[in-house]
């Protein structure tokens, strides 16, 4: 898992709310300035291939995320 993955799926995992994916890249950004909204998105994208988040559906025409899968 690249550094850039993993600080995303941190974020992810610490967080109780539902964020969108610009909401994880002002977040992700304190601690990696480097990043591109783009390696965001693609990252989320990833994950949800994969399995490891989830979109919990769109509020006010954006996509939210959550890292926790199974029901709750």
């Amino acid at each position: 898992m690249t550094r850039q993955r993993r600080i995303i799926h941190d974020y992810l995992l610490s967080t109780k709310s539902h964020p969108t994916a610009e909401e994880i890249y002002m977040n992700v950004k304190k601690n990696m300035p480097s990043i591109a909204v783009g390696t965001v998105y693609r990252n989320l994208l990833f994950f949800q291939q994969n399995g490891t988040i989830q979109s919990v559906g769109v509020v006010n025409g954006q996509e939210r995320f959550d890292a926790v899968t199974a029901p709750h």
